[in-house]
Parts: structure tokens; sequence; C-alpha cells
């Protein structure tokens, strides 16, 4: 799937995170390099890289952080994502929901400014046309109505982006410069004043494929002996603003 799509998907796949330094970064993508090449809208950026901004909406109390955190096994987030301040962009509205460790994910692509309407929740019925994207939309509403979930964080990284060059829903990315700020606003956007830094230090690698783990993919969590890790960017963020007196939430 490409990154810029307009078009609404839902998959299942499996995610492997892992949390390194940025010199096994560099040679865990040099041993995936003759299997992967960079991603559609990667290719079009300058060192196959660009901003990710995710605005996550959770309830007052952050009853979605705490499933998170307490490893539900049954859990789902609610977050709006853009890859640049394009005023004429569009804004992603995603569901991703986790199940005894298969990841599901539901998204729709919406222009910024119908996407912001809906946000604010002034114009509920303003719902895309195409059955499709309604559906997903639709869904990420209800969610949101049910759970009471609001603008709560936007959380900010740098994405380095591969898809198989035998298989297209296979990915490798690796994601940088992690941070974050406390927000209210129904706006999505990869530049504040107010950003603090999540993790600056490592880089968060993400294998992640639809059925079976490629054999190539097996080999390079051998060779480097890679430890899995449990690492939510939303999690670690709301960590970050605690700790940093940017929220009361704890």
């Amino acid at each position: 799937m490409t990154t810029d799509s307009s078009r609404s998907w839902r998959a299942q796949r499996r995610e492997l995170k892992y949390l390194v330094d940025e010199t096994l970064a560099r040679r865990i993508r040099a041993g995936a390099l003759p299997f992967v090449e960079p991603d559609p809208f990667a290719a079009r950026c300058p060192g196959f890289v660009y901003p990710v901004a995710s605005l996550y909406l959770d309830g007052s109390d952050l009853p979605l952080y705490r499933e998170t955190i307490e490893g539900l096994r049954a859990r789902f987030k609610l977050r709006v994502r853009s890859y640049s301040d394009d005023p004429d962009g569009r804004w992603f509205f995603e569901i991703k929901r986790r199940q005894d460790g298969l990841v599901e994910k539901t998204r729709a692509a919406l222009p910024r400014g119908q996407a912001q309407r809906l946000l604010e929740l002034a114009a509920a019925d303003d719902l895309p046309e195409d059955p499709v994207r309604r559906r997903a939309v639709e869904q990420f509403v209800t969610l949101a109505e049910q759970t009471a979930a609001r603008p709560r964080t936007i959380v900010r990284y740098d994405r380095e982006a591969y898809v198989g060059r035998f298989d297209d829903e296979v990915r490798v990315t690796f994601d940088r410069m992690l941070r974050a700020a406390v927000t209210d606003e129904p706006v999505v956007t990869t530049e504040r004043a107010d950003f603090v830094p999540v993790e600056s230090r490592r880089v968060v690698v993400e294998m992640k494929f639809n059925h079976r783990m490629p054999n190539w993919m097996d080999t390079l969590i051998h060779r480097f002996e890679l430890r899995r890790q449990s690492f939510s960017k939303y999690g670690r963020s709301i960590e970050a603003l605690v700790a940093q007196g940017a929220t009361r939430h704890a």
C-alpha cells in the first residue's frame, strides 16, 4: 500500500519491533536491501525519509493508552495521520486493532478540510461518498463516540520506509527522532514548537508481513541477534510527556 494512496483499505498483519542504535539500524538496512526497495512515497523523498504526524484520540482518563500499557490482548487505537502540512493534502483516519499479536488496520483518506470538520464534530454527516471510505470513517466515528475520545496527543517522527521487491505486503521501516506534544486541537501537523523528545538516540525498526515471515527476514533477525520488544509510540509518548510535566495523566 502506498503512503499517499487515496484508497481505503483494511489489512491484517504481523508487526515485529526492535529498538536499536544507529549503527545496527544501518547494518539491518544493508542486509535487507537485496529484498526490499523504497516504497513509492519514500522514493520521492530525500534519503527515502518522510515525516509522519499522528494525532491520537483518547478518553479523558486515557483508557486506550491504559489498555496498551496493561497489554490487553484485544485493544485498539484511534489516530489521524498526515505526512505533510500541505493545505491541499489528505489526512488518514486509522483504527489500529490488536488481537493476540495480530494487527488489523482500517484506514481511509480524506481531504484535509473535510477531515478537520469531522474531528471537530461539526459535520458528523460530512462523510465520504465512496462506500468503502464511508464505512471506514463511520467505524472510526462510532468508536470515538463510544469511548468519548477526543484529540489528546500528537506524535511526530521521521520514517525511512521500504517495501518487498517480491511481495509488496512486506515492509521494513526505520523510525527516528520520535517526539510528542499534548494537544486538544483537531489538527495534524508535522511542525510544533512544543514537541518534546521521546526517543532521539535509538531507531525503532519494524518488520511487517501479512502471512509467513520471509526467510530473509528470519535470517536477519538471527544474524543480528535481534530481540523483539513491545514498543508503543503512543504509550512511550504519554510517559515522556508525564515525565516532563507536559500532561497530568499518569
